[in-house]
This record gives C-alpha cells, structure tokens and sequence, in this order.
C-alpha cells in the first residue's frame, strides 16, 4: 500500500508514488468530469504527483472529492467545510486537512541540494542553530517550515530570509517548533510539527 502515513488532528497523510497516472486515474472513478487539467500535462510525473493527491485526499476522507485553485494557485475543497493544503516531492505527495484557515504542509525528499540554497532562506540565527551533526536534516526541516508558513500567510513578495523565522530548536527526528511570519502586520507566530524519515522530510501547521 503507497498509503505511508496518516494522523489524524490534523487529518495528514503521505503517499509513495509508485504508480503510473493511469493507473492512478482508476482509482478515482468518479472523478474524471473534474480531471480535465491533465490534458494540458505533458510530463508524467507531474501527472502521477497532481493524481496522487487526490488519491489519497480520497484516502483521508474515505470518499472522492473535488480540488479546486484560486487564482494564486493555493488548492480549496468546493464541497467540503476543511482547509486544504497539498504538496509534491520526488516520488512522494502529502495532503494536509485542518479547521483552521491557515493550513501548510511542505514535503522533500532528502539530499544535500539544500546546502546549495541555504543563502536563499537561511538567516544569520537560523545558521547558529543548525546541528553540524545532521546539518542536511536540520537544513531540511528549516527549508520545509518556511515552504510551510509560505502556504500559510498566503502573501506575494515574501523573502524567506527576511520574512519567514524559524525559531531555534534542537534537532530531532519528530517533533514540533514555533515559526514567526514578519511579512504582514499581524507578525504572526504559529506551531509546526516535523518528522525526518529515511526518504523525507515532511512539515505541517498544527490547528
């Protein structure tokens, strides 16, 4: 079973693709009126990742359901009272549902690219705080909490080093850490939870 994880409160889940996009598509036989999009889809697997969301939010909710976009291109469920927020990685997907309006999930598969990006996102503090040990991890987590907080705050023109703050912690497998946003006035802070496995990273907003 792809199906990798799920959690309840907030309802989360991951899912290994393995499969193909028609194969995928089967699994979804009462979706086909709302799956137009993958016709302007060449790569396949761009289309095995926007299938294997809806796979498993069919998954989560035990039923099939409708994704629609807004404009900006943040996902929201038509018919159903949850927020709803998706994300893609080599080989995984991830779809988080939760009350609270302010839904994020980010996933990654694990490699030493982030090092190559890290002046992209990583403040002066946020560096002080990195575990040499597990410097690829830690980095890993930072770069997914800011993804995370990004689908959040739902705002243009964010600079994640100026913008987006991880809040120190120490490293560990799983677990959770405050994030702040200082791009709108508000100057939010919000939990997160976090889990390292062998193939990624995943971080989530907590209701």
């Amino acid at each position: 079973m792809p199906l990798l994880q799920k959690q309840n409160n907030p309802l989360l889940g991951v899912w290994q693709i393995s499969e193909s996009s028609d194969k995928l598509l089967s699994m979804l036989p009462n979706s086909s009126g709302s799956l137009s999009f993958l016709q302007s889809i060449r790569a396949e697997h761009r289309k095995q990742e926007r299938l294997a969301s809806r796979v498993l939010l069919k998954e989560l909710l035990e039923k099939e359901a409708v994704i629609d976009y807004f404009p900006n291109g943040a996902p929201f469920l038509p018919d159903i009272p949850l927020h709803i927020s998706i994300s893609h990685t080599k080989g995984y997907a991830a779809v988080l549902l939760q009350e609270s309006p302010a839904a994020g999930v980010d996933i990654e598969y694990r490699s030493d690219r982030v090092c190559k990006i890290r002046n992209r996102f990583m403040n002066q503090e946020e560096e002080e705080a990195i575990d040499l040990n597990h410097e690829i991890e830690h980095l890993l987590i930072y770069w997914c909490a800011k993804e995370t907080l990004f689908k959040m705050i739902g705002q243009e023109d964010v600079d994640f080093c100026r913008h987006l703050h991880v809040k120190p912690f120490l490293y560990a497998e799983s677990g959770t850490f405050v994030v702040q946003e200082t791009r709108t006035q508000e100057n939010a802070f919000f939990k997160l939870g976090y889990s390292v496995t062998p193939g990624f990273v995943l971080t989530w907003s907590l209701d």
